[in-house]
């Protein structure tokens, strides 16, 4: 049970789903950056200074909170398989037209790699963010649970945090029965 306390607390500032953690981050301090979980204090041990890193970007608060979220990862994996599958399509129409030679080159371009490589390599990513997801959460979710019984957050807190947990399990359970690789 101690691990499971460690654990929690040490996870509970990471943001991977600004939804999956809004239940949490509510009931900080301010002596965190609102909604990150990051400390304001730059002498904290995980500070991290979320500056605007580009003009044309979001605050780097919601930059941190929105860009690297679960939920963007997966739209963004998402985009890369279509570009593989373009990049398959690109191949197989030139295939014929190209000296054999000039394919290996480019690399890629095997028939093993885009039918295997390119359906697994992305389920792997996929994979990852889904359990981490689901790691946090349950983590996030033990975390309410010894706050609840400290009469540290509401009732309302639990149930959010409860609910995150219950969603990253669904879609890790889904991502588990439905996305299998390939061979």
């Amino acid at each position: 049970m101690m691990k499971h306390i460690v654990f929690a607390a040490l996870v509970s500032g990471l943001m991977v789903s600004g939804e999956s953690v809004s239940a949490v981050r509510r009931q900080q301090s301010g002596s965190q950056l609102a909604g990150t979980g990051v400390p304001r204090d730059p002498s904290s041990i995980g500070y991290l200074n979320l500056h605007k890193r580009h003009p044309d970007a979001a605050e780097g608060p919601n930059e941190f909170n929105v860009a690297y979220s679960a939920d963007s990862a997966l739209q963004n994996l998402t985009r890369i398989q279509s570009f593989l599958v373009s990049f398959r399509g690109l191949t197989d129409r030139v295939r014929g037209s190209l000296d054999e030679s000039v394919l290996p080159t480019i690399g890629n371009t095997s028939g093993e790699t885009q039918t295997i490589g390119f359906q697994n390599i992305p389920l792997i990513v996929e994979g990852t963010i889904l359990k981490q997801n689901y790691q946090l959460t349950q983590a996030q979710y033990e975390l309410a649970q010894l706050r609840r019984a400290r009469q540290e957050i509401s009732t309302e807190d639990l149930n959010l945090a409860r609910r995150a947990y219950v969603d990253a399990t669904r879609r890790f359970q889904v991502f588990w029965d439905t996305r299998l690789p390939t061979n």
